[in-house]
């Protein structure tokens, strides 16, 4: 009797980590949709926040632009003689294209 209720003892305590073990793999397999979408979330962020960069950087490029033309009657001068194509006369003009 004693060693059947020793058996009786370890099937139950094994019965017990195998439903722990299954538990355990239903919260991973449950959770698992949610990583994937956390993960998708944190690489839209991360190309949001590189647009935002790049955004801020040409607004920072415009606002100095836009003081240069306000303050400085010389860069207004050249922006002015570049946007229409002018130039005094013996003058040479390097035009560089950008790509």
């Amino acid at each position: 009797m004693r060693a059947r209720t020793e058996k009786m003892r370890k099937l139950n305590q094994f019965t017990f980590c195998l439903f722990i073990a299954a538990v355990c793999a239903g919260v991973i397999v449950s959770r698992l949709p949610h990583f994937k979408d956390l993960e998708k979330m944190e690489m839209e962020l991360a190309e949001v926040k590189s647009h935002e960069a790049d955004v801020l950087s040409r607004k920072d490029q415009h606002e100095r632009e836009y003081r240069a033309l306000e303050q400085d009657p010389h860069f207004l001068e050249i922006k002015a003689r570049d946007r229409l194509d002018l130039y005094k006369p013996g003058e040479v003009i390097f035009r560089f294209q950008r790509d």
